[in-house]
């Protein structure tokens, strides 16, 4: 309201009124503060601004506090006022109400403008009370806001601060603030780092040479990077810039750095946040292990071990993430860098005992607290144990050794777990008791070391005779009233299987086994009992008694039903229920239709239960366990939970290969309940569709080779090529291709109606399905009953097919013609051989490059109709490279490892209609592909190390600095140009097509694309290109090739400006960017940005300035504007 009124008073006439009003105001109400402060903002004559300031003091010492702040120049301020106003205004700040301290912060801030009035003894009282109120949590953010302004004050003299208070509250703020104090506290420390380097009694508090002091421009300059690297990862947070700060990451934690090592462990710390994206969090982690981070062996780095790594290294979503099948071991990945990276630490620290000390102390601490992912426990005791291992000073003192042995009594740990705990512990105390001989070892840990004993003899007297089931841990402990009732009716299978050769009769047999099943429901279906109870229930002789007797076939088919549920839970079920349902199937044929093997087939078909995550970290844990010691081989995953359930896949195919031998009937039906669900499926299917699986056609498959010879061939033929027509995905393409091939193999007369299909006209209704027909086609000429004369109407009706303007059409033609000619050159064919034009075409397909190196899918889906007919390929075949959505369910090893226990059981069994083949050859490496991978940085030839005054480009997402936009060039006029446009990092047609199209529009001299082919073909690029490409050069440049393109170029007179926001970028448009006449513009993929390798042949990088929240701009936006700048400035265009 007093604005309002001083505005309606004449400008002559308002000091006068604005000297009234300071009279007329008092000096004891909060509202009289107010007023004395809207006045001073009214900013009146000299006179009045002195009596006023005069009032406010006057003020300030009487405690009025309330409103106050100075925000007017205070030069010519009597010196003794200053000092009054200061130091009324320090002691404010720390008063507990916010609204005084945010005044007094007001106050100090327009104080420090006049620091040329503050005295030494002024900045120490600052710093005083800076470190007061950072002590306290409430008034943290206050304290770092007027940091910040402190440390800019032309005469602060800071360096008489710099000691360890300084700079640990400075890392306090970075590594537990929000943004905008860790902004604040880098604002900070660039500024004070520069003062501490022109120092010379400050410059040791910065840096880590103990040797003498380096370059002080290095220093500035490492903790510089050091400030952008934390400004990209902990506060930008995009993973593709994270990633490339890894080369910095590592130049700032090697031994060549200048810098101080705690601020080393603030960055991964704050990286390593719960508050951080995992991924971002993954890959600082991974980092931090893989490059073996530990820049000294201080106390500072076991903090940072203990409080930082540990507890984002424990965390159970990187174990089961990570579990990975190599070499037909399940690793845990993460877990193997885990037991590395702890090795390496102790190993480092060996020559360090007391680091040493503390390290082995946080680690058995953490697994002595019991609040860690169990498998967690596991690799890092393992590390430990490694650790020891190698290091013959490292000797367990007293306290940690009964650490150790408390760990060994663990019961809450999964079985494979508490095994490897138990015996772990157990060695490491015999272990250390060997290398610390003549020392007393306590009670316990005799204990310990005995027990290893027993154990270790046990294990290798049991190694060929075989081991008790049950876990190594509770082998000597007494059994609960659990087990004893599993080992009770464990104990009641053996019985049931004694009685059955005394002729029992069914309904006690029946009784027997509903008994057993009482106690497998009760007990919740423990493990023991489960591995053990398909066999007893599906013995032949007992199923033999389900002929005569309903009841007990009833019962039996039920509880086989039963078990088939169970087993999507319990994996290792699998195993054991289908090889029992196997054996009796094919020792008993008549059982099948009993037990109605029909249905588990297609239960198990349908979907094959895969294991659950526990059991493929016990599995993982298994082979950690065996490398303990050579006494511990026997305790494999086998050992704990019986057969693999690959080795269930394998007895269920086998078992489908045999049906037709004794009932055909069931063969036929199986196969139409198989291939129902394919027929009626919707028009057109989705690429993935989840009730589709691998198993289904491979189980067809089987069913199609034992069809009987009275089966009507061309209805399941007309079904199968129907379903070829339809299905997408090229492993399902493959399977049903492989069945039509065998068909009509044993169905000759068919092969007519193929003829009439591949010679239609309309090749654009389904041209996939008209390419798989000649794939077929060319399959069927190779076979020894084929003709001449199929061979010659085949190849008359491909050579349209080989022009046609489909291309898939046109390519698959031309893919299979060299194949048919050589059949012909094989068979003598002459009437092919010896026709010129068959020939001549033969000719210049075979001269083209990338028939000699065919594309990886090319080799991936070869197919012998008469050689790769085998169970081998069916299972593990190339075909399951050409596309990633299912693993193998088993390999050609569980084949024979089935057919060894066939052979060990001495049972004739059936013919199988597959035989099972030799082991699977090696792919052929090629040189060619279809789609050039996206360029990463290549770990093969990296990139140079940053060295500290390295100007590398490093990706900041941060916002541009305004600046005003320049004039237009009036003088514009159009003329060639020397742009060159590179795109082959952009992978959306979309994007590629706006791009053709902006590029074009505004005159570039040509547009490459990683694969120009497959591009412009697309729907996608056509839509948005309109018609550009055609007045456009477009040219071919794989990714693969761009960083030597880039130097060609650049060699020629080009520059290569990168379109990327970077710490190095110019903004786009202002004074300082300049682009060059020759130009090679880059622009990066929509995800990724530039990568790092590409960037390093970048000469300039610039950027476009923004100004709202929004990070980034599309590609085809982006480049618009680079375009229509460069334009801009050499005179383009004319319009």
């Amino acid at each position: 309201m007093l604005r309002s009124l001083l505005q309606r008073v004449p400008q002559a006439d308002r000091t006068e009124a604005i000297r009234a009003a300071i009279d007329s105001i008092g000096s004891d109400g909060t509202a009289d503060i107010g007023l004395t402060v809207l006045l001073l903002s009214e900013l009146p004559d000299d006179e009045t601004k002195q009596a006023l300031r005069a009032r406010l003091l006057r003020l300030l010492e009487g405690g009025q506090t309330e409103l106050v702040r100075a925000s007017a120049d205070f030069s010519g301020v009597e010196p003794e006022s200053f000092d009054r106003l200061f130091n009324a205004a320090l002691v404010l700040l720390e008063h507990k109400a916010l609204i005084v301290s945010a005044s007094a912060h007001e106050v100090l801030a327009s104080l420090f403008k006049a620091s040329s009035h503050l005295l030494r003894a002024q900045h120490q009282l600052v710093w005083a009370s800076l470190q007061r109120l950072l002590a306290q949590e409430h008034s943290q953010g206050l304290a770092y806001a007027i940091w910040l302004r402190w440390v800019f004050c032309e005469n602060a003299e800071l360096h008489f601060f710099f000691e360890r208070p300084y700079w640990d509250f400075l890392r306090q703020g970075l590594q537990y603030g929000d943004s905008e104090r860790r902004k604040q506290c880098l604002a900070i420390l660039k500024q004070s780092v520069a003062i501490a380097a022109s120092d010379e009694s400050s410059i040791a508090k910065i840096c880590s040479s103990e040797d003498g002091i380096t370059d002080r421009t290095a220093i500035v300059a490492q903790y510089d990077r050091f400030c952008t690297v934390f400004e990209t990862i902990v506060l930008g947070r995009y993973l593709n810039q994270v990633i490339e700060c890894e080369d910095d990451l590592r130049l700032l934690a090697s031994t060549d750095s200048a810098m101080q090592a705690e601020w080393l462990y603030t960055l991964p710390a704050s990286s390593l946040h719960p508050a951080m994206q995992d991924a971002n969090r993954k890959f600082i982690g991974n980092w931090i292990m893989r490059s073996r981070f530990q820049p000294d062996t201080s106390e500072a780095f076991i903090s940072f071990f203990r409080s930082s790594f540990l507890p984002w290294a424990t965390q159970g979503s990187l174990f089961t993430s990570s579990l990975r099948l190599e070499a037909g071991c399940l690793r845990c990945k993460h877990g193997d860098r885990l037991i590395e990276y702890i090795q390496h630490l102790l190993q480092r620290s060996s020559s360090h005992p007391a680091i040493t000390t503390l390290l082995i102390n946080v680690v058995l601490d953490l697994l002595a607290a019991r609040r860690s992912f169990a498998y967690a426990n596991v690799y890092i005791l393992e590390g430990l144990a490694r650790a020891f291992e190698v290091s013959p000073p490292m000797i367990l003192e007293f306290g940690e050794l009964e650490k150790l042995t408390s760990l060994a009594s663990w019961a809450a740990l999964p079985e494979v777990a508490r095994d490897y705990v138990l015996l772990r512990c157990l060695k490491l105390c015999r272990d250390n008791a060997s290398r610390a001989a003549g020392s007393v070892q306590s009670e316990v840990v005799a204990k310990a070391i005995t027990r290893w004993n027993e154990v270790e003899a046990m294990l290798k007297g049991a190694a060929g005779e075989g081991l008790p089931a049950g876990t190594v841990a509770t082998r000597h402990s007494e059994p609960s009233n659990r087990d004893v009732r599993e080992d009770a009716a464990i104990e009641l299978c053996h019985v049931l299987r004694r009685d059955r050769k005394q002729s029992l009769e069914p309904r006690d047999a029946e009784t027997k086994l509903l008994e057993i099943w009482t106690d497998l429901e009760y007990l919740e279906y423990p493990k023991k009992l489960l591995l053990f109870f398909p066999s007893a229930l599906l013995d032949p002789r007992l199923v033999r008694k389900t002929l005569d007797s309903g009841e007990l076939g009833n019962s039996v088919v039920e509880m086989v039903r039963n078990l088939q549920l169970v087993s999507g839970t319990r994996t290792y079920l699998i195993s054991p229920l289908v090889c029992a349902v196997r054996l009796v199937v094919m020792a008993v044929p008549a059982t099948a239709a009993v037990l109605i093997a029909k249905d588990l087939i297609l239960g198990y078909a349908e979907h094959l239960p895969e294991p659950t995550v526990d059991l493929r970290l016990e599995d993982a844990t298994s082979h950690v366990l065996q490398s303990v010691a050579p006494a511990l081989k026997v305790l494999s995953y086998e050992y704990y939970f019986g057969p693999r359930e690959t080795l269930g896949a394998a007895a269920l195919l086998d078992m489908t290969s045999r049906l037709g031998s004794n009932d055909s009937d069931m063969v036929v039906s199986l196969l139409d309940s198989l291939l129902e669900p394919w027929t009626c499926q919707t028009v057109p299917p989705p690429t993935i569709s989840p009730w589709k699986s691998t198993l289904q056609l491979q189980l067809a498959l089987l069913c199609c080779e034992q069809v009987p010879s009275s089966f009507v061939y061309e209805g399941l033929l007309k079904k199968l090529h129907y379903i070829l027509s339809l299905e997408p995905l090229p492993r399902f393409r493959y399977l049903l291709i492989w069945m039509i091939v065998r068909l009509y193999i044993k169905y000759e007369p068919l092969r007519a109606s193929l003829f009439g299909q591949l010679v239609t006209k309309d090749h654009h209704s389904n041209p996939k399905y008209v390419a798989s027909l000649m794939k077929i086609a060319v399959m069927l000429a190779s076979t020894e009953n084929a003709e001449a004369n199929f061979g010659s109407k085949l190849a008359a009706a491909m050579i349209p097919l080989a022009a046609s303007s489909k291309i898939i059409i046109r390519h698959e033609a031309q893919w299979r013609f060299p194949v048919l000619m050589d059949i012909a050159r094989s068979r003598s064919w002459n009437a092919i051989t010896d026709n010129v034009a068959f020939t001549a075409l033969d000719d210049y397909i075979r001269s083209l490059d990338l028939f000699e190196q065919p594309p990886r899918e090319r080799l991936l889906d070869r197919f012998d109709p008469v050689k790769d007919h085998t169970l081998t390929n069916l299972v593990e075949g190339p075909w399951y490279g050409l596309d990633n959505t299912e693993e193998p369910i088993c390999r050609r090893e569980d084949f024979v490892d089935l057919y060894k226990r066939d052979a060990e059981l001495g049972d004739g069994l059936p013919p199988s209609c597959m035989p099972l083949g030799a082991p699977p050859a090696p792919i052929p490496a090629t040189a060619a592909s279809s789609e050039p991978p996206l360029l990463v940085d290549d770990p093969q030839h990296p990139l140079p190390a940053s060295q500290p005054n390295d100007s590398r480009a490093l990706q900041t997402k941060g916002s541009a600095s305004t600046s005003p936009a320049l004039p237009p060039n009036p003088h514009l006029r159009p003329h060639p140009n020397n742009l060159i446009v590179i795109a082959s990092l952009v992978e959306n047609p979309h994007n590629l097509g706006g791009l053709s199209r902006i590029s074009e529009a505004l005159g570039a001299s040509s547009l490459h694309l990683a694969n120009p082919p497959k591009t412009l073909s697309t729907n996608a690029f056509l839509s948005l290109s309109v018609a550009s490409h055609l007045h456009l050069p477009i040219h071919a440049l794989p990714i693969p090739a761009l960083p030597a393109f880039l130097a060609a170029r650049r060699s020629e007179g080009f520059t290569v400006v990168g379109l990327e926001q970077t710490d190095r970028s110019l903004i786009l448009g202002s004074e300082g960017c300049k682009l060059p006449g020759r130009v090679v513009l880059v622009l990066g993929s929509e995800r990724g940005g530039i990568p790092a390798r590409v960037l390093a042949e970048c000469g300039v990088l610039v950027e476009i300035e923004q100004r709202g929240v929004t990070r980034s701009l599309n590609v085809q936006t982006a480049a618009g504007v680079v375009l229509f700048e460069y334009m801009r400035q050499h005179g383009m265009g004319g319009r």
